[in-house]
């Protein structure tokens, strides 16, 4: 019976079982390499998993929200405007990863627009940039310290 069914769980125990079966048993320095390079894949996958539906839905939100107050406090913001138009108009609601990662790609160019649109003096400016940086930090967390263990 599996009484911890999370993805994120079963990478710590696949990992668990390669640290203690498989990687003792590697002579050649290659297999230790590409067994490293392995663990570091498995890390960044169980954060992914563990987050990565939360971290765009939220993003989502956070992205829509700020949009929202700067097309209300300027019609003519256009492009804004028009890509949270987009992004309202395509299907919410699901939490298939497929589904959330397409809002969040729409949510992106909403970003996108408005760290473009939005004037450095605006009081919006600073939650724009901060958005910006927590993408950057979720990413960071995700990516970790990667390194292509044992590749020059």
């Amino acid at each position: 019976m599996i009484t911890q069914p999370s993805s994120a769980r079963i990478i710590e125990v696949l990992q668990q079982e390669l640290s203690d079966h498989i990687a003792p048993a590697l002579a050649d320095p290659a297999g230790e390499a590409g067994m490293q390079m392995i663990q570091q894949i498995l890390s960044t996958l169980a954060v992914r998993v563990e987050h990565e539906i939360a971290w765009l839905v939220e993003e989502t939100a956070a992205i829509e929200a700020i949009a929202a107050r700067l097309v209300d406090a300027n019609p003519r913001a256009e492009r804004v405007a028009a890509a949270l138009a987009n992004l309202r108009g395509a299907p919410g609601g699901s939490l298939h990863l497929s589904d959330v990662a397409a809002r969040y790609s729409l949510a992106s160019e909403v970003l996108s627009c408005l760290l473009e649109d939005v004037p450095t003096d605006s009081e919006l400016r600073p939650e724009v940039e901060a958005q910006l940086d927590l993408r950057l930090a979720h990413e960071v967390e995700v990516i970790g310290d990667f390194q292509l263990v044992g590749r020059t």
